[in-house]
C-alpha cells in the first residue's frame, strides 16, 4: 500500500507537491506562533497570580506579627499565652503545608504546560 505522498507525487509531480509542502509547514509555523503567544499571555497570568498569593501571606504573617507584639506588650501570663499560642502554630504548620502543596503542584502544571502536556 502506498502512501498519500507517493501518490500525490506520481500525478502532480514534484514541483506541485513542494508548493504543498510549503503552504502546509507555514500553515504549522502560524499555528505554533499563535500558540506561543497564548502561552506567553497565561504564563503572565500565571506570574499575576502567584505574585498576588505571595502578597497576600506576606499580609497575613505581617498581621499575625503585630497580633503578636501587641500581646507580648500586654503582658500577658505565659501559661495562657503558651495555651493560645499552641492553636496557632498547628494553625501555621497547616497553612505552610497547603501554600508547599500548592507551589509544588504550581511547579509541576507549568513543567506540563511547558512539555506540551505530557506527563
Amino acid at each position: 500500500m502506498e502512501s498519500v505522498f507517493f501518490i500525490v507525487l506520481q500525478r502532480w509531480g514534484p514541483a506541485a507537491v513542494t508548493v504543498l509542502l510549503i503552504f502546509v509547514v507555514s500553515f504549522l509555523i502560524r499555528e505554533i506562533k499563535k500558540n506561543s503567544e497564548d502561552e506567553k499571555h497565561r504564563m503572565s497570568k500565571l506570574h499575576n497570580d502567584i505574585t498576588k498569593m505571595r502578597e497576600d501571606v506576606s499580609h497575613s504573617l505581617n498581621s499575625f506579627g503585630e497580633r503578636l507584639t501587641a500581646v507580648e506588650k500586654d503582658y500577658v501570663d505565659k501559661e495562657f499565652f503558651f495555651r493560645e499560642l499552641q492553636g496557632w502554630r498547628s494553625e501555621i504548620n497547616r497553612v505552610s503545608d497547603q501554600i508547599t502543596n500548592c507551589f509544588s503542584s504550581l511547579t509541576q502544571n507549568i513543567f506540563q504546560l511547558l512539555s506540551g502536556g505530557k506527563k
